[in-house]
């Protein structure tokens, strides 16, 4: 049986123990039930674990792979840095071959050197709104209503 199938079947059986008496024949499906849906359990965490050590294996490849990438960019940006410092220096606004054309471009950009410093006409203040979750659950906890929060509680799955 799957774990539907297990869980659907426990179900019927405390169903069932609601509304009769716990006899042998319900007593010994409620055990065997169990030790089915231990094995089970046993047998998902297995799969589980499986399933987090190639994903930490699959994490540590993008961070190896990610230090490569960022290594190769450096390069690349310390290369067109060169580049185009060899080209301001020599003179040169413009480059061009079969395979490619390169050319310098002049453009403008604001470079704010001290922001308190700017007039509050030409400053723009974001504000962010979140709720204290903390002090929201403590009053709750304390059994001071809080309108427009509710306390939930979650089940979170251990395994250890």
């Amino acid at each position: 049986m799957n774990l539907y199938e297990l869980t659907a079947e426990a179900k019927m059986i405390a169903s069932l123990l609601e509304t009769e008496e716990l006899t042998p024949e319900l007593e010994a499906m409620l055990v065997i039930n169990q030790q089915e849906l231990t094995q089970k359990s046993i047998d998902y965490v297995k799969v589980i674990r499986n399933k987090e050590a190639y994903s930490d294996a699959i994490e540590a490849e993008i961070k190896q792979l990610k230090v490569k990438k960022d290594d190769n960019d450096r390069v690349i940006d310390r290369m067109k840095l060169m580049l185009k410092n060899s080209m301001i220096d020599s003179g040169i606004d413009k480059i061009e071959s079969g395979l490619f054309k390169l050319s310098l471009r002049r453009s403008e950009a604001v470079e704010v050197v001290n922001i308190d410093q700017l007039p509050e006409s030409l400053v723009t203040v974001k504000k962010t709104v979140s709720a204290d979750k903390l002090k929201i659950k403590e009053q709750i906890k304390n059994g001071i209503p809080v309108e427009g929060a509710v306390l939930v509680e979650n089940f979170n799955l251990m395994i250890k």
